[in-house]
């Protein structure tokens, strides 16, 4: 209800600012049912009226449910119905997609008034659509048992508040779509990781297979070093299934674990190697974790095979930190000092081309035994996102 003058400015005006409120409080809800709650009560404000309430379209019943509201007597919200045929103010409100305004109720001819209306002693009404996607989702109303009649203004406010209501609808609907091919995609992505972890299990055992009926040791030195590289893809799609993780992993765990694999391996070896590990928690991309794994993994293989010709007592050291907003991967022997035996052939092309890749600065120096130290930028080890959109 407005006055004339100067006070209806006002009125109309604070009906602007109660438009403008909710639309600020649906772009920070993503719980339609607070929002609609929050809708009553800003229609009943707005319209000075002491109810409100939004309801909700039931097809299969053809009733209106009280969805939210504010004013009614208790057990009302939730469970009241009303009837959503054209006799009714809110039925014709949803069917038509018009706007419906009653000022006098108890003289209405064009329809029914509704037993909840007149338990609670309406008086007057008014009823806009909430149109939602595709079948409206109901109607927005505002009742009143005061003297006095709701006007253009009033039912233009309304139906401000239901186009808000629509659009969180529409809100809602486009994030549990996304949600779910999220959802889809992180289990095809889990899936995916999940083969090519099996398959690569396959591979590296064939790989194991034809090794060991090889005679020439040099062949059957380089076909073990493929063996391990591929052993060590699958360790990390290992990890990336036991963890849930689709694109990012771990990689301090994933180390640390390599390690533990590893120590085990070679500690069975002709010349037992013992390896160790110490480890911050950083996560990496799944495209930048592969060559950075490799790369560790070429290390220690390179250190057991020519570190120690003689030696029973071996070790291995891998460390992992942040360092000055670089990653920063040691690999660190104890063994003969590898300055002139550095990786070769195969494992030299390997270093080069995985550190190209990851735009990393390798270091190689004695220090009682062998050490490598690789470094690179930490923000190149997360996902480009950019590249990925």
């Amino acid at each position: 209800m407005k006055t004339m003058g100067q006070q209806g400015l006002e009125y109309r005006l604070r009906q602007q600012s109660l438009v403008s409120d909710l639309g600020l409080y649906a772009l920070n809800s993503h719980d339609f049912a607070v929002l609609a709650q929050e809708a009553t009560r800003i229609a009943a404000e707005g319209v000075q009226s002491n109810l409100a309430k939004v309801l909700k379209y039931e097809s299969d019943d053809e009733r209106l449910r009280v969805y939210t509201g504010i004013g009614w007597q208790p057990g009302v919200v939730g469970r009241a119905t009303v009837g959503a045929g054209m006799d009714s103010p809110a039925g014709y409100a949803l069917h038509t997609g018009e706007p419906v305004v009653s000022n006098h109720l108890s003289s209405e001819e064009r329809f029914r008034t509704p037993e909840l209306l007149i338990e609670h002693g309406v008086t007057r009404a008014i009823n806009v659509i909430i149109q939602g996607t595709g079948e409206p989702f109901g109607v927005l109303e505002a009742d009143a048992s005061a003297e006095g009649a709701f006007d253009e203004d009033d039912v233009d406010f309304l139906q401000s508040l239901a186009h808000v209501l629509a659009s969180g609808i529409e809100r809602g609907r486009i994030e549990s779509e996304l949600e779910q091919a999220l959802r889809e995609k992180n289990t095809l992505l889990d899936e995916l990781n999940h083969r090519v972890k099996n398959n690569l299990q396959v591979v590296s055992n064939l790989l194991a297979v034809e090794t060991a009926r090889l005679d020439d040791a040099n062949a059957k030195a380089r076909l073990r070093a493929v063996g391990n590289c591929v052993a060590a893809l699958g360790r990390i799609y290992n990890r990336l299934y036991q963890d849930g993780q689709t694109r990012d992993i771990e990689f301090g765990g994933y180390l640390h674990e390599l390690c533990g694999e590893l120590d085990a391996f070679y500690s069975n070896d002709d010349h037992p190697v013992r390896v160790c590990s110490s480890v911050d928690a950083v996560f990496v991309d799944l495209d930048h974790a592969i060559p950075l794994a490799l790369m560790v993994n070429e290390l220690i293989a390179n250190s057991a095979r020519h570190g120690f010709p003689e030696s029973s007592d071996g070790e291995v050291q891998v460390t992992l930190e942040h360092a000055d907003g670089d990653i920063l991967v040691v690999v660190a022997d104890n063994g003969r000092g590898m300055a002139d035996d550095a990786p070769q052939g195969l494992g030299r092309e390997l270093m080069s081309t995985l550190g190209d890749q990851l735009g990393a600065r390798i270091e190689t120096y004695d220090n009682n035994g062998t050490t490598v130290r690789i470094r690179v930028p930490a923000d190149a080890l997360q996902r480009d996102t950019d590249a990925s959109a």
